[in-house]
């Protein structure tokens, strides 16, 4: 029988050997766990992607909502406020905002005239409940002015301090928008010997903002224009 030898590195004419055959095993253990692996991480990432899908189109859904909902809210609130408006007997006069956003309410009806200077008196709104007019140069008496003028309270306040002693106005201590006030009335010729009847004066920092009567017949709605005037400290 002839011996037979098998030189390093040739095959075994016995088949293979154990080193060989472990080596196979473990690939293909290998590869079923790579296989697992892949299978798994592809799974999870369907799972994870239609989550977050999902979660991206409950998202917009909210915000569409939420944008709806928002944009029904506003149109409530105009319309609310559209009807308030055609409701309200009054209507609003708002300044300039380099001249305090003061506001005023005044009488829907009434006749209206706004002028604004460069001088003392700043702006003055005027309003009557019949047409505004002169005769012979001279404004005719009306219902209510609001004047707002460039001087400070003392100043202002200083031209009524003889009638005031005297006794021939009256003057009391109020609350305009929070704000405190000074009403001066008379029962004689005028505050200060002119048309006006009825004055109260809200001190703005360094200005006075002023509301006049010169009608005593329209004094409840004076009053109201200004127990509802608006005025920024």
């Amino acid at each position: 029988m002839d011996n037979q030898t098998v030189l390093p590195g040739s095959s075994s004419p016995f088949g293979s050997t154990p080193n060989s055959s472990g080596r196979g095993a473990l690939t293909g253990v290998l590869l079923v766990i790579l296989g697992l692996g892949t299978a798994i991480f592809g799974t999870l990432t369907v799972i994870f992607s239609t989550q977050a899908i999902k979660a991206t189109s409950q998202t917009n859904s909210k915000v569409a909502a939420a944008v709806a909902k928002a944009r029904d809210d506003q149109k409530k609130q105009d319309t609310a406020a559209a009807t308030l408006a055609n409701e309200s007997p009054y209507l609003a006069y708002t300044a300039p905002e380099e001249l305090g956003s003061f506001v005023i309410n005044y009488p829907k009806t009434w006749s209206v005239n706004i002028d604004r200077e460069n001088s003392s008196t700043q702006v003055q709104l005027t309003v009557n409940p019949v047409a505004i007019t002169k005769a012979y140069g001279v404004d005719a008496p009306v219902a209510a002015r609001v004047s707002l003028i460039t001087r400070d309270k003392t100043s202002y306040m200083g031209q009524f301090a003889n009638n005031v002693k005297n006794g021939k106005v009256k003057q009391t201590s109020l609350t305009v928008s929070g704000q405190p006030a000074y009403d001066l009335t008379t029962s004689t010729v005028g505050i200060l010997g002119g048309k006006i009847l009825h004055e109260v004066v809200v001190p703005i920092r360094d200005k006075v903002l002023v509301f006049t009567s010169e009608n005593n017949t329209y004094a409840a709605e004076f009053g109201q224009m200004v127990s509802q005037a608006k005025v920024n400290p």
